[in-house]
């Protein structure tokens, strides 16, 4: 039965590791020309190199966040909100030599 809860659990990690957000974005760009990348994206926010003669493209997205209502399931009249914040999301593409797009990662931060 032990044995049996930890393949669960395993097969569940694995399972949403796979819907995150970062593997969705590598599926769709991984291979693609730096041509197709910047049809379908734009032009990048920052361009840096890296090790080997690779290119990175940064893509900076930043979205403003309205205060939510939060429930406290006390009188209705109990009034409380999230702070507003900024969240912010990075992109970098990692283009070989020939700028062919091997890697990805996505980086996300939330300031107030």
């Amino acid at each position: 039965m032990r044995n049996l809860s930890k393949f669960i659990l395993l097969g569940l990690i694995i399972g949403l590791c796979g819907c995150s957000v970062q593997s969705k974005i590598m599926r769709q760009y991984k291979g693609k020309s730096e041509k197709e990348l910047v049809l379908s994206l734009g032009k990048p926010t920052q361009i840096e190199k890296g090790e080997k003669n690779q290119k990175i493209d940064i893509y900076v997205k930043k979205k403003a966040l309205k205060a939510a209502m939060i429930n406290t399931g006390a009188f209705q009249y109990d009034r409380f909100e999230s702070p507003r914040s900024v969240k912010t999301e990075i992109f970098k593409y990692y283009l070989n030599s020939s700028g062919v797009v091997e890697d990805i990662t996505y980086e996300v931060s939330y300031e107030r």
